[in-house]
């Protein structure tokens, strides 16, 4: 007596099955992206004081200045921020410089254009390699 073997295949349920496990990994790996370039650039909300029977007029600098909806602004501590109806929304357009020789170099900050260098701490006048930056 012989032996009859049969190849299996997937049902179009099983195939199903693994495609909706993709998808989901998929799905997963792009949000961690969304989430890990979000926290890269470095924003914050500030949400409206909303009081009982009154609409808001705008948002609040950090000053206490009133700025209408729709208003863009850049702050003296170098953010860009914006007067949305959710409320005040800044992100710094500061890259801070993180992987260099520590031991051997410094940063500069640039408070005119909100920039950073990076030099040596015993000779300023040479420029130190960076290799990243955050922000």
């Amino acid at each position: 007596m012989r032996a009859v073997t049969r190849e299996r295949t997937n049902s179009p349920v099983e195939e199903r099955g693994c495609q909706d496990t993709m998808n989901s990994i998929l799905g997963v790996l792009l949000t961690w992206t969304i989430v890990m370039t979000s926290c890269d650039a470095q924003c914050y909300l500030t949400q409206l004081e909303i009081t009982l029977g009154s609409q808001p007029e705008g948002c609040k600098d950090a000053h206490g200045v009133l700025k209408q909806f729709n208003t863009k602004w850049k702050t003296d501590d170098c953010q860009s921020c914006e007067c949305t109806d959710q409320g005040t929304e800044c992100c710094s357009l500061v890259k801070k410089p993180f992987l260099y020789d520590k031991n051997k170099c410094q940063e500069v900050f640039h408070k005119e254009n909100c920039t950073y260098t990076v030099v040596e701490k015993e000779n300023p006048l040479k420029p130190c390699e960076v290799l990243g930056y955050i922000g």
